[in-house]
């Protein structure tokens, strides 16, 4: 089975906030260009971040323990919202910010789909008789 892409977006401008903007503004918008890059494929998530030094997360699909949404009052006001994924590495928990994605929930829900296709035993069930 191939690698299918389910989502790509990119943390919005509007997560920064209005003190946020006008810096950016100063500097002739360099902050915005180090934003959080999200890809979602039906085997994993790719977080990619940084201007000056880039760093990438790969987190598998199969890995995934729990998504939540978190979104505050402006952010909701703007459609934005944070997106945590929670998931293990071994025996330890790691914990993975989608930051500023527009539509959280619609993101979340897209996670958990890809999750369900993954996880979920296909077929009919088998017994040990």
């Amino acid at each position: 089975m191939s690698e299918t892409v389910i989502l790509e977006t990119r943390e919005s401008k509007r997560s920064y906030g209005f003190f946020g903007i006008l810096f950016a503004i100063l500097l002739l918008g360099l902050p915005f260009l180090g934003r959080q890059r999200i890809k979602v494929t039906n085997e994993r998530i790719t977080i990619e971040a940084g201007f000056w030094n880039k760093v990438r997360d790969d987190v598998e699909i199969f890995r995934i323990r729990d998504v939540v949404v978190k979104q505050s009052i402006w952010n909701r006001m703007f459609g934005i919202g944070d997106v945590v994924v929670k998931s293990t590495e071994g025996r330890t928990e790691e914990t993975h910010v989608l930051k500023g994605v527009p539509e959280p929930v619609t993101v979340s829900e897209k996670i958990r789909s890809a999750w369900n296709d993954v996880a979920r035993p296909r077929g009919p069930a088998a017994t040990l008789d």
